[in-house]
């Protein structure tokens, strides 16, 4: 990842904190008594939530999506700290809630104790959801200041002030979603849960502490896209922006012999496409798309920011 944490000081004409919003919130919140956390192999093995939950999360959820529970905080504004942050008592009430959902749908194969390994599967599903989601944030972030340096013009600050405080409007294609970004955002987290590769990691938890023939109901439920379903329901509950994630997804339904109705998700390709590059359009402060507008999401990003706890 290039240095980003002297942007700032280079670049105030790009930083000024009464302009820059952190995506979904606005204003900076407090980060006192913040602390670093590793994304290691070893500490998301040790990782537990000691918080007792949030109760207002799910609630606030409803009108700030993910946000309410993990944020991300430009090098624009917090030079030595910036990165993603995420409230443990917040993330205690997510993987509560996703407890349910597994719970409701899996709990009658669950023939021995597996709660212990349950746990670490719904910490890895919150987590790859919030980090996901916030991990868009950084490459726009990221994609405006390449653009700063090279034009000499500010491209962050307009673009937010543009999209994210306009009223929503009907949403008939992608280029209509107002607050694209957050769409986009949440695009990105739900895809991992569509990959069947992904569903076939987080299901072998259960292997070898369950009977055979209940571990594969595990598996059907996550590669088969069940989960899917109930998060795509969980995040259609979010606002305007946030829950229009959806318009990128092709929905299939058929019915079983029992009048069983099963629904199956999968992205579009072609509408993804759209829709990054009309963000990218708007980031680059263009008034159409044209040739020349590069794709912001095509340029290879394997870091994530710093995370820390609060």
């Amino acid at each position: 990842m290039e240095d980003l944490d002297g942007f700032a000081a280079a670049h105030p004409e790009f930083c000024d904190p009464s302009q820059i919003r952190v995506p979904g919130l606005g204003a900076l919140p407090s980060l006192e008594g913040a602390r670093r956390f590793d994304l290691t192999a070893d500490a998301l093995a040790s990782f537990r939530v000691e918080s007792p939950k949030d109760p207002n999360t799910l609630p606030a959820m409803l009108k700030l999506g993910p946000e309410a529970i993990a944020f991300y905080v430009s090098f624009r504004l917090a030079p030595e700290r910036w990165g993603v942050y995420i409230r443990e008592a917040g993330l205690r009430a997510l993987q509560e809630e996703y407890h349910r959902i597994l719970w409701r749908d899996l709990g009658k194969y669950a023939d021995r104790d597996v709660g212990e390994a349950v746990e670490r599967v719904e910490h890895t599903l919150v987590l790859d959801y919030l980090l996901g989601h916030a991990k868009v944030h950084f490459v726009v972030d990221r994609a405006a200041a390449r653009l700063e340096m090279q034009g000499g013009a500010p491209r962050y600050a307009p673009y937010q002030a543009a999209w994210y405080a306009a009223p929503p409007k009907p949403v008939m294609a992608p280029e209509d979603i107002v607050n694209l970004e957050e769409a986009l955002a949440n695009l990105e987290a739900f895809r991992q849960y569509l990959n069947p590769a992904y569903g076939d990691s987080v299901s072998r938890v259960v292997e070898g502490r369950l009977e055979e023939r209940n571990v594969n109901e595990w598996k059907a439920f996550f590669v088969g896209g069940r989960f899917a379903v109930e998060m795509a329901n969980v995040f259609s509950r979010q606002p305007p922006g946030w829950k229009d994630f959806s318009k990128f997804l092709n929905r299939r339904t058929s019915v079983g012999s029992t009048n069983y109705v099963r629904i199956q998700y999968s992205y579009n390709p072609e509408l993804l496409e759209r829709g990054q590059r009309e963000l990218s359009r708007r980031v680059a402060g263009q008034d159409t798309i044209t040739e020349a507008t590069p794709n912001l999401f095509k340029e290879p990003t394997t870091d994530l920011p710093n995370l820390y706890l609060l």
